[in-house]
């Protein structure tokens, strides 16, 4: 009779009450807190990776896309993440790709044989991919204003496929500014 006693004194607790409750609430606001935190990054930033021989950026090969800083918010100096269009056999249409924004709309880009200018700036050395791509160094050659809504993007190496080579990138094909990590 005494247990029987026990249990109507003493009924079973089905819910948490006290301390326990709050804990509860609060593991449950922390996931809440965690999944928002992933489904925002998830949608705002991407991991670029450098899986070319040669990175062009050295020595960094992994980098953090910010997509929600577009074109507009781009300086001159900024490393950019872009899709590629129309620089095959390099890089495939549509693959990420990271480089220097050396010329924002306004400057003034001087290419000559022997090197790259910005503004009157020496930004890089040479044309050493006009023999691997077929190319006279001296079609190369140029001194134009990047134009409104468009960027000239550089890699920090001599041998870099970069606007040199290909001109101009549209503002459209950025995806967004970029930093490197390792």
């Amino acid at each position: 009779m005494r247990a029987r006693e026990r249990l109507i004194e003493r009924p079973r607790v089905l819910f948490r009450t006290g301390r326990a409750r709050w804990r509860t609430a609060l593991a449950g606001l922390v996931l809440l807190g965690l999944l928002a935190a992933l489904l925002y990054g998830h949608a705002r930033y991407r991991l670029g990776i450098d899986t070319q021989d040669q990175v062009s950026l050295a020595p960094y090969r992994v980098f953090l896309v910010d997509t929600w800083q577009g074109a507009a918010d781009i300086i001159q100096g900024d490393l950019v993440a872009f899709r590629a269009r129309g620089l095959a056999p390099y890089f495939r249409d549509g693959q990420l790709l990271i480089k220097r924004a050396a010329g924002v709309p306004g400057d003034w880009v001087t290419v000559d044989t022997g090197h790259t200018w910005i503004n009157g700036c020496r930004m890089a050395d040479g044309l050493a991919l006009a023999a691997t791509l077929k190319r006279d160094p001296a079609t190369l050659v140029r001194h134009e204003r990047v134009p409104v809504e468009h960027f000239w993007m550089l890699g920090e190496t001599p041998d870099s496929f970069d606007s040199r080579y290909w001109g101009f990138l549209p503002q459209s094909q950025v995806v967004g500014k970029a930093y490197a990590l390792f």
